[in-house]
């Protein structure tokens, strides 16, 4: 009797763990999206994007609440964003943009945006807010680059010129982005590395912090109601 009450308490076990995996493949499912021609992304709430240069313009979804993420391509613009009622839920949803070129690259509202190759063309921009982040590294001859209110952008490689824009908290961590000229602009807070050869241009308001790499030839500096701009040897 006792061998009987084991093993169907064995059965039972094994019964439910196969529930459990099945419910478990069913939340993380895999998804393919065909999204046409574009040339700008737009990713929001929290969810994680890797960019991957291809020959074709497609997306893959994984993770949590595939079925409730959104992408939609508007006149060349791709924005990736939870279904509104799972906004700010795209934690663990976890998206692959496959991509022939960009030219925008724009995170919002605490997403993460990582390019997993070194991305080699003329120029870019890139966009970071409400506590978003990009990493990217760079081959090209100008960079574009705006975070405010939080938003992270790191960058590496090299470039002609870099321009950097921080508004209310905003950080770019370019240490490792080699650089000509780079002009620096800072409005109520931020923080930025930046590294040149020739000129850097520092325009400051109502604080901030700017850290200068490269030994360069030339350091303007024009600050209003504090802040700090240092030659890091």
């Amino acid at each position: 009797m006792t061998d009987k009450k084991n093993n169907m308490k064995v059965k039972n076990i094994v019964a439910l763990g196969a529930l459990l995996l099945s419910f478990t493949m069913m939340s993380q499912q895999t998804s393919e999206r065909a999204v046409g021609d574009f040339n700008e992304i737009k990713v929001y709430d929290l969810i994680e994007v890797n960019l991957i240069k291809s020959n074709e313009n497609k997306v893959l979804v994984k993770g949590d609440n595939v079925d409730d993420l959104q992408v939609v391509n508007r006149n060349g613009t791709l924005r990736i964003k939870m279904a509104l009622n799972k906004k700010f839920h795209g934690e663990n949803t976890f998206v692959e943009v496959y991509f022939k070129e960009i030219d925008l690259i724009d995170a919002n509202e605490g997403a993460k945006i990582t390019v997993n190759e070194t991305l080699t063309q003329n120029s870019i921009t890139l966009k970071a807010q409400e506590g978003a982040q990009i990493k990217v590294g760079l081959d090209v001859r100008r960079v574009d680059s705006r975070s405010v209110t939080g938003g992270i952008i790191e960058a590496s490689g090299t470039t002609k010129n870099l321009n950097v824009v921080l508004t209310t908290g905003g950080i770019f961590g370019g240490k490792s982005l080699q650089s000509e000229d780079a002009n620096v602009k800072i409005t109520a807070a931020g923080e930025a590395e930046v590294y040149a050869s020739e000129i850097v241009d520092v325009h400051m308001r109502i604080g901030g912090d700017v850290l200068i790499y490269g030994n360069p030839k030339e350091v303007k500096q024009n600050t209003f109601a504090g802040g700090r701009v240092k030659v890091m040897n």
